[in-house]
């Protein structure tokens, strides 16, 4: 049997946020409207977020849930969002942040890209390394004084475990898109 010889598989990772659990502050005013333009992808690849190289010299391939990964990016900012306490909905592109503001009660306008999403790992012996990035550059609009901003977050992570699965992935690229997304509510939104 020839091991070398099998196929590569492609994995199927849920992209969410995976926040840390903490107390809601209290004494929180009215939440903030937003709309949420979906999030473009600039990567080279579009298609996946990362592979895995085996021992066997095999490569496998990891995909987000949902797909594609502009959705899974987009969705899982809102689910952030909700989770702060933010009022978010999202709106299909193509109109500017001004006529998509007018008449309507949203006070900030979200866009952005992808500039990076993947994880590598790679299996050595009796250890797998998991390298994961995520860069997102997000334009805050603010309805009130017709401001725009744009800012970059990054996170990665470089975690070694003993032994790999894709929901060990899962977890890690969870966690590092989750800590760019709340280096985004970091900053005043507002």
């Amino acid at each position: 049997m020839l091991i070398g010889c099998a196929p590569s598989v492609t994995y199927v990772i849920d992209v969410a946020y995976a926040p840390q659990i903490k107390e809601q502050s209290p004494g929180q005013t009215e939440p903030i409207r937003i709309a949420v333009i979906p999030f473009e992808d600039v990567r080279e690849n579009k298609k996946g977020i990362g592979t895995r190289l085996r021992l066997t010299g095999r490569t496998d391939e990891f995909e987000a849930r949902p797909y594609p990964a502009s959705t899974a990016v987009t969705e899982t900012l809102v689910s952030a969002l909700k989770i702060q306490g933010y009022q978010p909905v999202v709106v299909p592109r193509g109109k500017d942040y001004a006529n998509l503001a007018e008449g309507s009660s949203l006070q900030v306008v979200l866009s952005g890209k992808i500039e990076e999403l993947w994880a590598e790992v790679i299996s050595k012996p009796g250890f797998t390394d998991i390298k994961t990035k995520v860069s997102l550059k997000v334009n805050i609009y603010n309805v009130s004084d017709k401001s725009t901003r744009t800012i970059t977050v990054q996170s990665q992570s470089e975690p070694q475990v003993v032994l790999f699965s894709p929901g060990i992935l899962q977890n890690v690229i969870n966690e590092t898109l989750t800590e760019a997304i709340n280096k985004l509510l970091a900053a005043p939104l507002k």
